[in-house]
């Protein structure tokens, strides 16, 4: 039970500053109204098909004139079909009149197209095709055919749909999600990565560092800091996603998503936590090296550097996902963690690929981990001049 107490101690100090950092990062105005942009924005971009949609598509019906012998069969394909006004006619005089008149948009009688002016391609091929069923249909009933019988005669069998390419998405599709992947892999790693340092630079600093290892292990400091920036970026990302597919859902446009959109959501989850602990801890760690906010992006530059070499890579294995550098790039960390889950977004990726750029990255992961905790143990409490790298892992703890 000894045992216990210690171990549970030490968990509440590193839950303790993961707290602190949640309450001051994560509901800091400047964090909400961040928040509260970027959600409009993605609840707008989700509904901007529909509301594309509403202008484009939102006029009246057609106004459509019908006579002849047909007119009450075109009148029912029509009605069938939707968004026409259908007025019928005694005459194809009379229907005619009446677009001269302006009262129907174009008139359908005895085989003739009367319009003011040339109607649209789409329209006259919906006009014709319904022409040609009814024409049918009453050709079939004076020929004594009875309802029942011209209904089977103008009954067909849909054509059975057989995708020679089945699984496949619309490569657009494909590059697209690969982008929105890339770019928010490579934003949610980055804020995070400079609110760690630059959190550690500001204790530092204000001595306030000090004052909390007196009651706290360095690691349970910079733990809390990951895990606690770690908490604020996963519930934006959350929220974002959240909104991104709810308006999707409620404007109707959530079943045009690739099927496998859920699933590489969660993935690239997975490629950001175990990024976040790689970059995240050496951040701290690179942070501690200085005294001075002015010195921090000095020391930051080979993180800020490597992470903004993965977006591009990734940007680049969007348009040749097959080719040897996309391959490597994404199983060779730290790129992987960008460049893996973009690729499998465009292209089919063999699993021991992914197994080992996994591997790889988890590795990369517990190295950091270890750098990084070094780092801020020797170096969190130095003050004065700029530590280089290797002097302060010569320090003693």
């Amino acid at each position: 039970m000894s045992a216990q107490i210690p171990e549970a101690s030490r968990m509440r100090g590193l839950m303790l500053v993961a707290g602190r950092e949640i309450r001051v990062r994560g509901l800091a105005k400047s964090n909400i109204i961040s928040l509260i942009i970027t959600v409009v924005i993605v609840g707008a971009l989700a509904a901007l098909p529909t509301i594309l949609g509403a202008f484009s598509g939102g006029d009246e019906d057609e106004k459509i004139g019908l006579a002849g012998t047909a007119a009450p069969a075109m009148e029912a394909q029509l009605n069938a079909l939707g968004g026409y006004d259908v007025t019928m006619y005694d005459t194809a005089d009379e229907a005619e009149a009446a677009v001269k008149d302006g009262d129907v948009d174009a008139a359908v009688a005895d085989g003739t197209l009367y319009s003011e002016e040339s109607v649209d391609n789409a329209l006259q091929t919906q006009l014709d095709a319904a022409w040609q069923a009814a024409t049918i249909q009453t050709n079939l009933a004076a020929a004594g055919l009875s309802d029942a019988e011209i209904a089977a005669a103008l009954t067909a069998k849909p054509l059975e749909t057989v995708s020679l390419s089945e699984g496949e998405t619309d490569p657009a599709t494909n590059y697209f999600t690969g982008l929105v992947i890339s770019i928010i892999m490579f934003m949610m790693l980055m804020t995070p990565v400079q609110y760690i340092a630059m959190g550690v630079v500001e204790e530092k600093s204000s001595r306030i560092v000090e004052i909390l290892l007196t009651s706290l292990k360095p690691w349970q400091l910079l733990g809390g800091k990951v895990i606690g920036l770690g908490v604020i970026s996963l519930v934006n990302l959350v929220a974002m996603v959240g909104v991104g597919l709810g308006v999707s859902a409620a404007t109707g446009v959530l079943g045009d998503l690739p099927p496998g959109t859920a699933s590489a959501a969660i993935s690239t989850i997975g490629w950001w936590l175990i990024a976040l602990v790689l970059f995240g801890t050496l951040a701290g760690g690179v942070g501690s090296l200085v005294s001075r906010q002015e010195e921090a992006g000095s020391v930051l530059t080979p993180l800020i550097m490597s992470l903004t070499l993965s977006y591009v890579g990734a940007i680049f294995l969007l348009n040749a996902p097959t080719s040897t550098f996309a391959e490597v790039l994404s199983i060779v960390p730290p790129f992987s963690a960008i460049a893996m889950p973009t690729r499998m977004a465009v292209t089919e990726v063999p699993a021991w690929e992914i197994a080992l750029a996994i591997g790889l990255l988890v590795v990369a992961a517990a190295g950091a981990l270890a750098l990084g905790a070094q780092l801020y143990k020797r170096s969190v409490l130095y003050t004065g001049s700029r530590l280089k790298l290797t002097e302060a892992l010569r320090r003693a703890d």
